[in-house]
């Protein structure tokens, strides 16, 4: 069990990360208005546990709004909100859906593996051992900004023989120029950064941690 919050807010990210971060400060003042959308992440591999701890920086009332929206589709009419009992789990079945690993072979190609996830690349149901998993961890509000921390389990890899995707969709579908960054801090190689938007919801990664 990871520790503090703190653990994660403090990790040293690549300068890119906090490039994005420090224009998100930029706009705090204006956090009530909302004229942006931008979901800011940072994930850090844990080589004695296994997993990428995982902290996920967004507005809460889109989080709120995307959970409501495939609810809403699933027939529950019931709305959520981030300080309603049972958001946790709401919102962890939600991020699942859009915040996920997945291996394939190492022929397949984009296309193909749009297919596999779908037009909206979103896990699917019946996601097996090829395909991350989430554990949460716990939020935070920060001056009009949501925290998330998680840890994710990634599933096994064979870099040499196979394809790791990363599906990052977060808000795109439920809100209009969505932008999701993720800074990425493997320890053994170098740190990197990912950016997901409408038409680029999921990438291929190449760095074994």
């Amino acid at each position: 069990m990871i520790g503090s919050f703190a653990f994660y807010r403090t990790v040293n990210l690549a300068c890119l990360f906090w490039l994005v971060v420090g224009l998100c400060f930029l706009f705090d003042s204006q956090a009530n208005a909302h004229p942006f959308h931008l979901c800011v992440g940072q994930m850090k591999w844990n080589a004695d546990s296994k997993v990428w701890e995982v902290s996920l920086r967004l507005h809460p009332q889109d989080l709120e709004a995307a959970i409501n929206r495939e609810q809403l589709q699933d027939g529950i009419k019931n709305k959520i909100g981030i300080d309603d009992d049972g958001f946790s789990d709401m919102a962890l079945k939600y991020l699942e859906a859009h915040f996920f690993l997945r291996r394939t072979s190492q022929a397949m190609n984009k296309e193909e593996f749009k297919a596999i996830v779908g037009s909206d690349s979103k896990r699917p149901e019946d996601a097996d051992s090829d395909t991350s998993k989430l554990k949460w961890i716990g939020k935070e509000q920060e001056r009009g900004w949501l925290w998330i921390h998680l840890e994710m389990t990634p599933p096994k890899w064979d870099a040499e023989r196979q394809k790791l995707w990363f599906v990052h969709n977060l808000l795109i579908a439920n809100v209009e120029r969505q932008e999701n960054t993720i800074a990425i801090d493997p320890v053994a190689s170098k740190k990197y950064s990912l950016q997901f938007r409408t038409g680029l919801e999921f990438q291929e990664m190449k760095r074994n941690p």
